[in-house]
């Protein structure tokens, strides 16, 4: 019987390992010599034979590099279902990272190394103000996981420059239609796209997120109350665990009541289907967005058919439109017709009025200034 024998703290220690199974003198000696030498390196190194998962954790933090860290961070997130969308974009810049710190140590980045990294992409015009925003959070997000997770000790995004900021101008998004467009539009799409243009009725009249809407089914809807739940696992809002519910515009009543529910089974989709809107599954993540973005092009090559000169700057496609932008356009409207910041606030879901502003800020353009400014 082949054993290796040694005392630590006064404990016998025995070690095995599978030698008793080699038969071959010669190559039983060899691997015994190397375990001997492996055992006086790890015992040098702080393992600890009484304790070795305490060993384990402290290696796994000196070797783990940054490419297998952002993996475990993946696992976690998914392990704790965390937005599919939100894990992307938080991959997304994570990836960019390791990319630019190829072969690093997740112990050996830094918080110079993080400044160097967002700098560096201010500088080639990846990152704006936005951006920059979000890869200082993104990071705060990852280092706390690792530390949660025993990978490391410390978030070297604490302490991040604050002065690192961004010049780059962002297009438009989310821009409310003209009235002119939205009427466009919506003209295209009832002619073209029955699908999406129910998608943005929808977005329009309840004000209920893309990603929100794609997840509803039909038990959801109670059209008799003119309501609809709205379930805490497919709300955007994790913090609120609890079902949201709210009224169906009288408008949007009509849209709903041309769709004939009752003949459909009521754990389908009510925009489960591109092609009869309701449908079994759940469309693709992007495709409300991609089939309007395909509208808005079709729309301009019509256009451009009719006057070629048409400049870039009139395109329709360049204005900033998106689904976003019939509720933006929603907002205003409502705003317009009398309604009240906090009756806004409270048919958006918003947590507070700042965040219901956001959706007014370009209010201006809608309105014309024809009273005289009051006497003084």
């Amino acid at each position: 019987m082949w054993y290796i024998e040694y005392f630590f703290n006064g404990k016998q220690v025995r070690v095995k390992k599978g030698l008793n199974r080699i038969d071959d003198h010669v190559e039983k000696q060899r691997r015994a010599d190397v375990m001997i030498a492996a055992l006086k390196g790890e015992l040098e190194a702080g393992f600890n034979p009484l304790n070795p998962a305490a060993y384990a954790a402290t290696t796994k933090k000196e070797i783990i590099s940054l490419v297998d860290a952002i993996q475990v961070f993946k696992e976690y997130h998914t392990k704790h279902n965390s937005r599919k969308k939100t894990i992307a974009t938080y991959l997304s810049k994570l990836s960019a990272l390791s990319a630019n710190y190829p072969g690093k140590l997740l112990k050996d980045v830094t918080t110079n190394d993080l400044e160097n990294f967002v700098q560096a992409k201010i500088n080639d015009g990846t990152y704006a103000h936005n951006s920059v925003k979000s890869a200082k959070r993104i990071f705060g997000t990852f280092f706390n996981v690792m530390i949660v997770e025993r990978y490391a000790v410390n978030n070297p995004k604490e302490g991040f420059n604050k002065k690192i900021n961004s010049k780059k101008v962002v297009g438009d998004k989310h821009t409310p239609y003209s009235d002119e467009d939205l009427k466009r539009v919506l003209d295209y799409l009832d002619a073209n796209d029955k699908f999406t243009a129910f998608f943005c009725r929808m977005v329009y009249y309840t004000c209920i997120r893309p990603g929100e809407i794609r997840g509803l089914q039909l038990k959801h809807i109670d059209l008799r109350n003119r309501k609809i739940i709205i379930p805490a696992s497919i709300k955007k809002n994790t913090i609120n665990q609890t079902d949201d519910e709210i009224t169906i515009d009288k408008n949007f009543v009509k849209e709903l009541e041309k769709l004939e529910l009752n003949q459909y089974p009521v754990d389908y989709y009510l925009t489960g289907s591109t092609k009869n809107i309701v449908g079994i599954t759940q469309v693709g993540i992007n495709s409300a967005y991609e089939k309007l973005m395909t509208a808005l092009i079709n729309i301009d090559k019509k256009d451009l058919m009719e006057n070629p000169e048409l400049p870039d700057a009139k395109r329709i496609i360049n204005q900033g439109y998106d689904l976003y932008s019939f509720k933006h356009k929603s907002n205003i409207n409502k705003y317009l017709a009398g309604w009240t910041l906090a009756a806004i606030m409270k048919a958006n879901r918003h947590g507070s009025i700042t965040m219901t502003e956001i959706y007014l800020k370009k209010l201006g353009i809608f309105i014309e200034i024809t009273d005289d400014v009051p006497a003084i």
